[in-house]
């Protein structure tokens, strides 16, 4: 993850710090009683186990952002037709019928149950277990950078549906790719998959629009060439891809939009209100060519205002566009997750300030906070993210509305999910937005909630989850991915193959690791050094020993001068003891086998590095059919 920018908030009272000492013990005092309750820590064991105290300036804060009246009655979690002692009064059910329960509920579903003493509950009765993937293997894939000869500029939709099919024809079983979230319709999109406008929505920058029902009835040939001499640039300039495709796609748009059509109504009638919400935000967002709704006009601030309401009605053409720009969207999206392989679609773990789902969501959020992680050895000054952290009262108060519906929309064609920062549900950790992460807290969430509703939605779309779970990570977070059937993930950049867990998705690196070729040839070090990014030197070394040694590499040989075979033969054997490891499920990277020197993203970084716009060097469908990704694919075909 990357730190994007810091953003306004309230700074807390510090006129008891004046005389220091016992005054400061009586207020930390104070806050840890009334914070506690609601899951704020006052102390923490970082990565090398050391125990954190909170500042007490930090806390004071967080009790600014927590009403305790927000808080609703604790939900329930149950198994079909197991007993619960607390299930006991007037059940009702998802489907709209009341029943009375003693202790049992038979139906999977949300339901509301009012108990003997006429206290409501949120009831989630849910299967214990998800669903298990078998032994196999796919590819790890940033949809960005996953560009054909067709794309223009970036990748898309249609890239990923030739992505699958040539990874079906490999013999795979999967293909992760990076988040495919919305980000706002402005001059500069955001760069950053993991810091999106809308985790409900899609990105409209991987739409090809020559795929665009209607799209036969206008001239294209022009953009088309424009954009797909983008794809000449090596670094993926979003500006340029979105000014093009959004001409391209106002011209089919503005052909049918008279068009009768029962596929885009069914559509519109699903989504409901938070698309029409959604594709409002859009129309504000490009007429004031910032996402920052914050620095709107103040009566647009709230989506229920009736200047919103008078917006829509003199916008109602741009309203209705974007809401067939998602359409399109999802359409091309659905197309590539039924072609051949299993999609592992990426749940970002939160979204930016400057967004749609903090504008419609404002009420529910701390935004005198941001999520990130506090320091560890991997990143010495810990990582701020630029996401504002949802008030675990006001979500569970919601029945956990926004996170049922984003879960239920990341599964409604892919079926598999890699939940981004899995320990997300248990803890977060929040940093004052004027701090450093040093000066975070960490904040416990309704996790068995959270985890029921992630069963049931898993179940009801038959998909399997991976939980990212590197990093801090706190006590028995991993045992319970195991008992309720999560893959964990891991990656052999830090942990052996052969110590994966078999319950894993295995990957020889994340995004925000070092490719293979950047690790053997000192290019990522040099990068690394270029931006004044710290890090463990001596382990980096090692681990370039490590590889020589496997490949066979002279240790003497200065790194720039290893050849393309060597390179070749050393990310090669870093895949066959990726193929031998215990886990379910391995991925074999793109990048490596592309031999991509540079890493996606170097976290904590903003403006020093090109995160999130790397293209691959050549077009993957021609990487695809290249000597090396056909030997990592007979390598895993053979030994999974």
């Amino acid at each position: 993850m990357t730190s994007l920018h810091r953003v306004p908030g309230n700074r807390p009272d510090m006129s008891w710090a004046i005389d220091g000492g016992s005054q400061e013990r009586v207020v930390r005092a104070r806050l840890l009683a009334q914070l506690t309750p609601l899951g704020v820590v006052g102390s923490y064991t970082n990565a090398a186990g050391e125990i954190i105290d909170v500042p007490t300036a930090t806390l004071a804060l967080a009790a600014k952002n927590f009403d305790p009246s927000a808080a609703a009655a604790e939900p329930l979690v149950c198994t079909p037709g197991h007993f619960h002692p607390r299930i006991f009064g007037t059940l009702q059910c998802e489907d709209g019928h009341e029943v009375l329960v003693n202790g049992t509920v038979d139906q999977p579903g949300y339901h509301v149950l009012h108990d003997e003493e006429g206290v409501r509950h949120l009831v989630i009765c849910t299967p214990p277990n998800l669903r298990t993937p078998k032994r196999g293997w796919g590819w790890q894939v940033q949809l960005y950078a996953a560009r054909t000869s067709q794309s223009w500029g970036i990748g898309d939709f249609r890239d990923l549906a030739t992505l699958c099919r040539l990874a079906s024809d490999q013999g795979a079983d999967c293909v992760q790719v990076s988040p495919v979230h919305a980000v706002a319709p402005v001059s500069n999109p955001q760069d950053s998959p993991y810091s999106p406008a809308s985790r409900h929505f899609l990105n409209l920058l991987h739409v090809a629009p020559g795929e665009a029902p209607g799209a036969e009835r206008v001239d294209l040939c022009e953009l088309s060439a424009r954009g797909r001499q983008l794809n000449d640039q090596r670094l993926i300039h979003r500006g340029q891809v979105w000014q093009l495709k959004k001409q391209a796609l106002e011209k089919i748009w503005w052909a049918n939009r008279h068009e009768s059509n029962a596929e885009l109504r069914s559509y519109c009638a699903r989504r409901g209100n938070s698309l029409r919400t959604f594709a409002v935000w859009c129309s504000i967002a490009e007429a004031m060519d910032t996402a920052d709704w914050r620095s709107w006009p103040a009566e647009l601030h709230r989506p229920d205002s009736p200047a919103v309401q008078r917006f829509t009605r003199e916008h109602i053409d741009r309203v209705l566009f974007y809401t067939w720009c998602q359409w399109v969207a999802e359409q091309q999206y659905a197309r590539a997750c039924s072609s051949g392989v299993e999609v592992i679609a990426d749940l970002a773990v939160g979204f930016d300030f400057d967004s749609e789902e903090a504008w419609a969501y404002q009420d529910s959020l701390s935004f005198d906070f941001e999520i990130g992680c506090p320091p560890d050895i991997h990143n010495p000054e810990g990582q701020h993210w630029g996401l504002p952290p949802f008030q675990p009262q006001r979500l569970a108060s919601s029945d956990f509305a926004p996170f049922i519906a984003m879960v239920r929309q990341a599964l409604r064609h892919a079926t598999a999910l890699r939940v981004d920062h899995a320990m997300q549900m248990w803890r977060l950790f929040w940093v004052p937005v004027h701090g450093e992460p040093a000066q975070g807290t960490y904040v416990n969430y309704p996790v068995d909630a959270l985890l029921a509703i992630l069963r049931l939605e898993a179940s009801r779309a038959n998909a399997w989850i991976v939980g990212e779970d590197m990093g801090t990570v706190p006590s028995g977070v991993r045992r319970s991915m195991r008992d309720i059937g999560m893959l964990a993930n891991r990656s052999a950049s830090r942990v052996s193959p052969a110590e994966f867990p078999v319950l894993c998705v295995g990957t020889s690196a994340t995004h925000d690791q070092a490719t293979l070729a950047g690790l053997l040839t000192g290019f990522d070090s040099e990068q690394l050094r270029r931006v004044g990014k710290e890090a463990d030197w001596g382990e980096v070394e090692h681990s370039r020993r490590v590889l020589d040694d496997l490949s066979g590499i002279d240790p003497h040989k200065p790194p720039h001068e290893l050849t393309s075979d060597e390179l070749g033969r050393a990310v090669l054997r870093r895949h066959q003891r990726l193929a031998d490891s215990p886990s379910l499920v391995v991925l074999a990277s793109l990048d490596d086998a592309a031999l991509v020197r540079a890493r996606p993203n170097i976290p904590g970084t903003v403006g020093d590095y090109p995160n999130w716009c790397i293209a691959l060097p050549e077009p993957v469908d021609e990487i695809m059919a290249g000597s090396l990704a056909g030997e990592f694919a007979a390598t895993l075909n053979a030994r999974r």
